[in-house]
Parts: structure tokens; C-alpha cells; sequence
């Protein structure tokens, strides 16, 4: 019996283990999305991009993902995950392909950031919702942001081992392509149940719950890519001069702060508790000592504080991640878990233009008052969470089995 056999015959065994086959797309979409972070500096050293320019290459990715995040879900939910994520897949190889055509024009770094956004924005939606299907109890929900952190973690070490071995990217991406085009191709063996089916258990979304998206989740969502993206972004940009951090520093960055990330997951879940704010709260404190912690590497220079911002905007960023999406997962009709996922990451990766927006303030004023700014926003959110918490429903403590 060959390996297609196998998996044919598998179709039918689809159950509580079978999660792991479209949680590899999201570690395939991570990669794609965040295997340009880590060379941002080398693009301004080596291919003569100016700071705003390297970092609107980075945000080009919301052109793609914001639309797809809001269409995609309720398409998703519609006709199916399966769908949708073979879609994901080809746009993450798509964003590959162009990026390596970056060498000749730049447009094909924007287009293939575009294409990125694209691919990640339908995986969030579509091959979230799948995993939580696949799984039993509120399990999904860490899974999923287990694997997409675990992706945004993987992709800039390897595009920085390789372009710091090779000193090539289209390299680097030439691999991400070939590993993606080949789970796409597995993934087509796989059999997914039924629109229908997905549908019948749970129905629409509560009033109750829709008000407690509104007003308890989505005034935390902008912080977690916020921090995910200012601490690998914007801290290696405070230590040094612009665009002068190295390709190891800037590596670091990000494969520390998306570390961090997945290492505090585990630990988050043990807490989850749905029916408080406790740890969507802790995550914005952690937040905004990341911050206060930013304006003191501006101010000494300091690489090491850097690490350790690092650390700190990485932990903040998998605490309001668990917290958040298992926040939506929980409250999401079944027929609606794509549409208000998408919702969910479209107002996270509003974060993800932090980054851009600095690289425009600095030549008009000085950092030290963006990071001030940031930190006032993010006291705000805690305080509307905290107001809204009359919002949650009644419960015993959820742990979520691993």
C-alpha cells in the first residue's frame, strides 16, 4: 500500500486526531507571512530599501489579509474549510514565487506581500474554524494559535539562517514554495465533512455573545499582533540606528518574541477561563510593560534590554492570543465560527501596521512619544475590558485540555 492509499483510506477516520493535518497549514502560512520580518535590515543594508520603504513591503500584507479575513469566514462557513485552505496554501506559494522576483523589480516584494496577506487571511478564518471542528472541547482554540505561532516563529529563522549562509532570499523562499505546494497537494487527499453537518449544532451567534465580541474581545484584539509586531519591528529599530541592526539581531528579534509566543500558550490555557477577563487583562499589563520597557531601550541603546523586550512583547502576544481566540471560539455559533474568527483577526492585524506608522512618525518627531502613545491606547483597552465584563456568561473554570 503506497502513501496515497494510506491516506485515502484515512478519509473516513477523520476524528479527534486528524486536527494536525490543516494545523500544518497554518505553520505553512505563518512561515510565509513573517519569513520577510527578519530581513527587514538586510533589504535596507543590501537592497537599498530606506526604513519606511522596508517597512510598507512588511504592511502590504494587509491589503491582502484584511478583505480575505472578512469575506472569507462566512464563505467558509458556508461551503466548507477544505475548500479555503487549499486556496490559503496557493496564495502563500503565490507570495513566495513573487517575492523571489523582488530581486529584479520591488513591486514583487509588494505583490508578495500581498499575496502573503492573502494566504493567511484565509487560513485564519478557514483552517481555524477546521482545527476547532476536528477538535474535542475548547481544545481547538490552542491548537490553532499554537500552530500560527508556531509558524510566525519558524519562518523568520529559517529565511534568516538561510540568507545569512547564502546571503539570498529568493532562496529562502524558494523553500518555503516547495514545502507548501506539497502539503497543498496532500491536503487534497483529505476528506472534509460536510457544510451541512458543520452547521447543525449550535446555529447562530447569541445576542449575548455578539455583544460580548464587541465589547470584551475586540478592544484587546489590536495588541496582539501589536506586540508581536513592535517588539520584532519596532525594538530592533529603538536599539540602533535605522536599518542598522544585523541580520543575527534582527533573526533574534523575531524568533524570540514569536517563541515567546508559543512557550506561554501552554501555560495561558491552564487559565482559560472564558466567563472572566482575568487573562485577556494580564495580557495587556504585559502589554503595556513591554511598552515602558521600549522606551527605556530607546533611551540607553540597549540590545540586551532589547532581548528582553522581546520576551516581554512575545508573552503578551500568546496570552491575549490564547485568551482572545478561545474568547471567539466559545461564543461563535457554529454556522457564524468563520465570519467572527475573521472578525477577530482583522482588528488583531490592525497591530500589524504599528511598525509602518512608526517608521513615518520618526523623521517628524521623536519615538519616544509613538511608544508613549501606544502605551495610553492600551491602558484604554484595559479599562474597556474591564468595564465589559458584565458582559460574560456564568461558568466554572474551563481548562482546555491539551
Amino acid at each position: 500500500m503506497n502513501w496515497r492509499s494510506k491516506i485515502t483510506t484515512s478519509k473516513t477516520k477523520q476524528g479527534k486526531n486528524s486536527w494536525w493535518l490543516p494545523g500544518i497549514c497554518l505553520v505553512l502560512t505563518g512561515w510565509c507571512a513573517n519569513q520577510y520580518v527578519s530581513l527587514i535590515s538586510w533589504y535596507q543594508q543590501h537592497r537599498e530599501l530606506n526604513e519606511i520603504e522596508a517597512m510598507l513591503v512588511m504592511g502590504s500584507y494587509l491589503l491582502g489579509m484584511i478583505p480575505t479575513l472578512l469575506l472569507g469566514g462566512p464563505l467558509a462557513d458556508k461551503f466548507g474549510r477544505k475548500p479555503f485552505t487549499l486556496l490559503a496554501l496557493t496564495a502563500s506559494t503565490l507570495g513566495s514565487v513573487a517575492m523571489m522576483f523582488g530581486m529584479v523589480n520591488d513591486s514583487g516584494l509588494y505583490l508578495g506581500r500581498v499575496f502573503t496577506g492573502m494566504g493567511m487571511g484565509l487560513a485564519m478564518v478557514a483552517v481555524t474554524s477546521w482545527v476547532k471542528v476536528l477538535s474535542v472541547g475548547p481544545a481547538g482554540a490552542t491548537r490553532a494559535a499554537l500552530c500560527t505561532s508556531a509558524g510566525f516563529a519558524l519562518g523568520p529563522i529559517i529565511s534568516g539562517a538561510i540568507v545569512g549562509a547564502s546571503a539570498s532570499p529568493e532562496l529562502a523562499y524558494g523553500i518555503h514554495a516547495v514545502a507548501a505546494v506539497s502539503w497543498l497537494l496532500l491536503i487534497t487527499t483529505v476528506k472534509e465533512e460536510k457544510a451541512a453537518k458543520l452547521r447543525t449544532a449550535g446555529g447562530s451567534t447569541t445576542a449575548e455573545n455578539l455583544a460580548r465580541f464587541r465589547f470584551v474581545v475586540l478592544p484587546a484584539a489590536p495588541w496582539v499582533f501589536g506586540l508581536a509586531a513592535s517588539g520584532f519591528a519596532i525594538v530592533p529599530a529603538l536599539s540602533t540606528d535605522a536599518g542598522q541592526s544585523s541580520l543575527f539581531y534582527t533573526t533574534a528579534a523575531v524568533a524570540i518574541t514569536m517563541g515567546m509566543g508559543v512557550i506561554v500558550q501552554p501555560l495561558a490555557k491552564r487559565y482559560n477561563n472564558t466567563s472572566k477577563v482575568n487573562l485577556l487583562l494580564a495580557g495587556l499589563t504585559l502589554a503595556v510593560l513591554a511598552f515602558l520597557l521600549m522606551i527605556v531601550v530607546y533611551t540607553t541603546g540597549s540590545e540586551a534590554l532589547g532581548v528582553v523586550a522581546f520576551i516581554l512583547s512575545g508573552s503578551a502576544n500568546g496570552v491575549l492570543l490564547v485568551a482572545g481566540l478561545s474568547q471567539v471560539l466559545d461564543l461563535a455559533g457554529s454556522a457564524e465560527m468563520g465570519k467572527l474568527t475573521g472578525r477577530f483577526y482583522a482588528v488583531c492585524f490592525i497591530g500589524f501596521s504599528f511598525p509602518t506608522l512608526f517608521a513615518m512618525w520618526r523623521p517628524f518627531a521623536d519615538p519616544i512619544w509613538f511608544i508613549a502613545l501606544l502605551i495610553g491606547l492600551c491602558l484604554l483597552s484595559m479599562v474597556c475590558v474591564f468595564a465589559a465584563r458584565r458582559n460574560l456568561p456564568a461558568r466554572t473554570l474551563d481548562l482546555v485540555a491539551s
